[in-house]
């Protein structure tokens, strides 16, 4: 048997305040980079029918994308994770963590939440429980496959330099340290690198040697994006050797090939281990930031953590698991004001910690990211002291020459939102909603209400000054 399983993901790119993509000029011709693989590659193989065939995984912020701005695509991913149930018995789709964080790095809770929230995100959407999850950059250690147990979750995948004896496919079982055990499926490193960065022709050649049921896993931006015509050829490729193809779940249902042990704090993007996410490893050249970096999300999240425990006592922490309902549409009502700052303050934390901020050696869109996120978290605290630090902090981290703080906006959240009010209603479109803001004219002024927090703005329209109620 073949599996194919393509991990489809983008980071969070949405302004923490407003909410919304704004432009990426590296994106061009596209007006941000969600546009443009969608374009050359979601799209294409959405229309060539290739999710009905190929096991796949899709990070949340990516899936709300598309559901809101790519219908067709989130539909065809939904109706191959059908098509995989009535071919193989089980669905094309695995589960991701909410957000795509090295999860080996983040203290426990917060590891166990992302989990939780992608559980919970994964059965909305594909109305059913998932019976594996993807590990961002499939970083890993036992604390890790813990928590997926803990969560429910079957498998994961693997590659073949982070199980001891490098042997691929499976399903392969695990034991752990509480005497549980999980099962792991192991990539074919050779054949999947050659796919992704040799194309279709060497990889043919090279699969004709191979024996057994074999598992392709790489990113499914692979086909189109990162490998022109990508699309079009895996679409070529299933169609040739459909009668072999098969998903994880059908070859879990195989049962265990035997047992392996993993490599700990591991992954498959950093032949040093997790060094690419927290110092300067040589991964893709010089990056002496990254430590500093880390270190700064790791503290803004030590300072959340303190200040959500003693205003909302360990309570807080099944709060927050329940609050993947709000962040999925859900109703806020039942929380307070202060409750959903807190918790708001949370989410901010974990999105600081999206993996593409220490990817890359250069210093670009993804550095930014983190760093407002971590603004965007220490704002809700309410805490002048603390963003004061944060600041001096900022300034403490060179990067091209400038400090972090170039990466902060000065114009950000209510006061963003009320700047686009106003000049749309100086052209004559005045919106009754930006964002997560909603508009309200009161008179000669008007009112920005923040839909997550219920916490309400008034301006005057020359924006002269601003008064903040809380109810």
């Amino acid at each position: 048997m073949i599996v194919f399983h393509l991990h489809l993901y983008q980071p969070e790119r949405a302004d923490p305040w407003l909410e919304i993509i704004l432009p990426e000029p590296s994106a061009s011709p596209y007006r941000h980079w969600n546009e443009r693989v969608s374009r050359e590659c979601y799209e294409p193989n959405a229309e060539l029918g290739n999710y009905n065939w190929v096991s796949f995984d899709v990070g949340p912020p990516l899936l709300s994308w598309l559901k809101a701005h790519r219908p067709l695509v989130f539909k065809a991913l939904l109706d191959g994770d059908r098509a995989g149930m009535e071919k193989w018995g089980h669905g094309n789709a695995i589960a991701h963590p909410f957000y795509h964080v090295i999860l080996p790095l983040i203290p426990p809770r917060d590891r166990d939440v992302l989990i939780y929230w992608g559980v919970e995100y994964f059965k909305r959407f594909f109305k059913r429980s998932p019976e594996g999850m993807w590990l961002p950059e499939m970083a890993v250690d036992v604390q890790t496959l813990e928590a997926l147990v803990d969560n429910g979750i079957t498998y994961t995948v693997l590659t073949q330099s982070q199980v001891k004896g490098g042997r691929q496919g499976g399903p392969f079982k695990v034991v752990l340290p509480s005497g549980r055990s999980i099962a792991v499926f192991v990539r074919d490193e050779g054949l999947s690198n050659t796919l992704a960065f040799s194309g279709f022709e060497k990889f043919a050649e090279l699969l004709k040697s191979v024996s057994g049921d074999v598992v392709i896993a790489l990113d499914g931006e692979t086909f189109g994006h990162h490998l022109k015509g990508g699309d079009k050829m895996l679409a070529e490729f299933i169609k040739s050797r459909a009668n072999e193809l098969g998903n994880l779940g059908l070859l879990y249902e195989r049962g265990y090939r035997g047992e392996v042990e993993i490599v700990e704090r591991t992954s498959w993007s950093c032949p040093h281990g997790l060094g690419r996410w927290s110092r300067d490893c040589g991964c893709d050249g010089p990056a002496p930031w990254r430590e500093g970096l880390r270190k700064l999300v790791d503290w803004v999240g030590e300072q959340v953590d303190r200040v959500f425990e003693s205003r909302l006592g360990l309570r807080g922490w099944e709060l927050l698991r329940g609050y993947i309902e709000v962040l999925m549409g859900g109703d806020n009502s039942k929380y307070t004001t202060e409750q959903l700052r807190l918790l708001e303050a949370q989410r901010a934390k974990l999105a600081a910690n999206t993996s593409d901020a220490w990817f890359f050696a250069r210093v670009g869109i993804e550095f930014g990211i983190a760093v407002k996120w971590a603004l965007r978290a220490l704002e809700l605290l309410g805490d002048d002291n603390i963003i004061r630090e944060f600041y001096k902090k900022l300034d403490e981290l060179a990067v091209n020459g400038k400090t972090a703080e170039f990466f902060c906006p000065k114009i950000r959240g209510p006061l963003m939102a009320a700047m686009m009010y106003i000049s749309l209603a100086t052209a004559g479109r005045a919106p009754e909603r930006i964002g997560p803001y909603f508009i309200k004219p009161v008179n000669d002024e008007f009112e920005i209400i923040d839909s997550r927090t219920r916490e309400v703005f008034r301006f005057r329209h020359d924006l002269l000054w601003g008064v903040v109620q809380s109810f």
